[in-house]
Parts: structure tokens; sequence; C-alpha cells
């Protein structure tokens, strides 16, 4: 009996000790991993104001049989031809300022409207640095800028209907050559000839000249304002070298205002998957009014790229939360999240980086990334679409042709309305 009472005590330890040892032993779950979640759907009981980027998309359209096509091929991953296997709508076209030019856009608005985009965002606007106020703009961007503002001068005016327009400006155009050595304030100053008379224009007044130039379109009924204040995006701010940003945004916003009687509202536009921290004396001590990103779909080359392709919504989420945090936090700056369908470098590039994953269109993919944007809307409710026609990285919600290739129709034009206004 004693016997087969230690038996029974000496069988109960050992099971005792393996259940023990294989709690201590259970492998990590994907259940544990913090990325392992489901990005809900957000619904929208107010309309949430959209901006979407148009390009001119010539480069890619008309002026590169290579790139035409690689968008037009089709798509095979055995052979490395990576496009995306669709034809425009509109078929091989460019936006300048020319009579061809006024129909693409009337398409582009009319689209816009259909989807409920509240406004577009013009090409970046270029200086012309040779002459000064008020003739400073490059001549062939303000022209199509007149085809938007309907100023029907020159060349006929886009029906933008009900459509705003609002200007993003290359903020690069005066970041030549700058750097922690060079600053804007010291850069070399420009000799400017009128009427044979010699003017010194420093390079610092040229950029408050150029934007006191823009600010000339924020009196039309149809330019876009957020909240009462004529939005301008810039292009390129973290490249704006200077000794002290605070100072120049405020001369900035000094000008305008001398000239318009309108507080501006600037969105910089920030690199994609860059820390906002990394920026501290460019735009965020400039206290620009909010930061956007670039296409978030454009995740990099290397291992980092190929990374981020995996549960990219959900990683897109993560960078937007810190970055809002951080701008709010400790700049008091707003946060506007972006939104893009897709990217890849294949189009644009001579000999393909296979290093850089291609991000393809997938409408649930698209519809994940609007509801990200919708969980991380900033104080002042609005959205940024990367883009409506920029074909060169294919990143367009433009409509395609149904029955050619992966055609998909106006499936992306459809989502935007779907995803940020009220049904």
């Amino acid at each position: 009996m004693m016997k087969r009472n230690i038996n029974m005590v000496l069988t109960g330890l050992t099971i005792a000790l393996m259940a023990s040892s294989c709690k201590k032993d259970k492998s990590p779950s994907i259940e544990d991993y913090p990325l392992n979640y489901t990005i809900p759907k957000v619904a929208v009981s107010s309309d949430i104001p959209v901006g979407a980027y148009v390009y001119d998309p010539s480069g890619a359209l008309i002026a590169d049989e290579i790139k035409w096509t690689r968008i037009t091929e089709t798509y095979n991953t055995s052979i490395g031809k990576l496009g995306p296997n669709v034809q425009p709508t509109l078929g091989r076209y460019e936006l300048k300022p020319v009579i061809a030019s006024v129909s693409r856009l009337d398409s582009i608005a009319r689209w816009a409207r259909e989807s409920k985009i509240d406004f577009l965002i013009t090409p970046p606007i270029r200086e012309n640095g040779n002459v000064l106020f008020p003739n400073n703009l490059n001549g062939t961007d303000s022209l199509l800028v007149n085809m938007f503002a309907e100023h029907n001068t020159v060349l006929p005016s886009v029906n933008m209907g009900e459509m705003k327009y609002a200007i993003s400006v290359d903020i690069q155009n005066f970041s030549a050559g700058l750097s922690n050595n060079l600053l804007l304030e010291g850069a070399p100053a420009t000799v400017i000839n009128v009427n044979g008379q010699n003017i010194t224009v420093s390079r610092e007044q040229r950029l408050y000249n150029f934007l006191q130039r823009i600010s000339l379109y924020f009196k039309d009924l149809n330019y876009y304002h957020s909240q009462g204040r004529p939005v301008l995006v810039f292009i390129g701010a973290d490249k704006l070298y200077t000794e002290d940003s605070k100072k120049v945004y405020d001369n900035i916003r000094s000008v305008i205002k001398e000239q318009t009687g309108k507080d501006v509202y600037i969105i910089a536009r920030q690199p994609q998957w860059t820390p906002s921290a990394r920026f501290e004396y460019f735009f965020n001590k400039g206290k620009v009014d909010a930061v956007s990103m670039d296409n978030m779909c454009n995740v990099g080359g290397g291992a980092t790229g190929w990374d981020r392709s995996y549960l990219l919504n959900r990683l897109i989420n993560e960078n937007y939360k810190l970055n809002k945090d951080y701008l709010s936090k400790n700049f008091g700056i707003d946060f506007i999240p972006s939104v893009s369908p897709s990217y890849t470098t294949y189009i644009n590039n001579a000999n393909p980086d296979y290093s850089a994953p291609t991000i393809r269109k997938n409408e649930n993919d698209f519809r994940e990334r609007c509801n990200v944007a919708k969980m991380n809307l900033g104080n002042n409710r609005m959205v940024l679409i990367e883009s409506m026609n920029n074909w060169t990285w294919d990143s367009q919600i433009e409509p395609t042709v149904s029955n050619y290739g992966e055609g998909y129709g106006s499936k992306y034009l459809d989502i935007v309305r779907e995803e940020f206004k009220v049904k």
C-alpha cells in the first residue's frame, strides 16, 4: 500500500512538472504581436474635407515610350514586368498651358466633383528669379494656375464648377545649394536689371516676394480656404535651411497678410517615413499650421522597404500616431493624413530597382488606408489624396479604361467619396 501511494505521489508530481514546463516553454504566438490588430471601419458622421494633388503626367504618358509601355504592358512578375497594366481614360495627355489641356482638366475637375473631393492642389509652382514682383512667377506655371483659377485672359478656363483649387509651392526653388554651411540668409544675391539699373535682391527677399505674388490668387472665389484661411502647400520645406525658421515663416505670413488682409494656412508636405522630429529647425520651429506626408506607399528600398510592405497599413497608422502626437505636444502643429492607393518605381526607372517593393492597387487595402486617415485626423479635419493623376509613380485615382488589362474604371474615385463623405 505504501509503495502504491508513493507511486501515485510521484506520478502527480511528474504531471505537475510537465504542465509547468509546458507553460514556461510556450512559444511566442502571432496573437502576442503588437501589430497584429485589425484596422477598424470608421463611420463618418460629417463630411471630411478632401484635397487631391494634380500633376502634369506628360513625362510618363507622352515623352517616354518606355514608360508608356511599362504602364500598359501585362503584369508578369516572372519576367520582371511590374507596371499597373492599365490605360488612362484620358489617353496620353499633358497638363500644360495649352488649349488641348483644358478638356483634360475639365474631366479631372468633373471626376473630382463626382467623388466629392473639395479642392485640387496644383502642380508645384516655381519662381522666375530674374524679374521683380509682381512678374516673378514662372510663366508656364502661372498660366496653368490661371486655368484652374478661371482667369481666361490668355487661355480658356477650366470648368471648375463648385470645385476649389489650392496652390502648391516648390520651396526647393529657393533651396538650391543651401546646407548647414550655407543658409538662406547668406545665399548669394540676385542682380536684376530693370531699365538699365541693376537691383540686388537677396534670396530671402526673393522668397517673400514670390509668396506675396502667389497670394494674389487668394481673392479668387474658387480658391480653397480652410476655416476662412487660404491654404498653401509647401513642397520641399524640409530643404529650406535658415538661421531662424520662425523669423522666416513670420515674415512669410506678414507679407501675405499685408498684401491680402488674410491669414494664410500653411501645410508642409514632409518626406514619407521620416520622423517629424528631424525637421525641428525647418518648419517645426517655423510653426507651419499643419504637416502632411508624401506618399506612404513609397516604402523605400532594401530590407526597410520590404519590411514595411508587410502589415503596411498598420505601420502607416503607427507612424501617423507617433508624428501627430509629437507635432501637437512639442510645437502645437496640426497633422493632416495623406492617403495613396499604390506606388511603384518600375515605371520611372530605366533600370528597375527590385529592392523597392511595388505596392499595387487593391480596393480593400485602399479602404483600410482611408480608415487609417480617419483614425488620425487633426484638429482641423482634412485628408490629402496622393494623387489624382501621378502616372509616373502609379499613385493615381484617375479613371482607367475598364475593359483593358487590369483597368479599374472609377473605382478609386468612388472609394474616396464612400469613405470620407456622409452617404
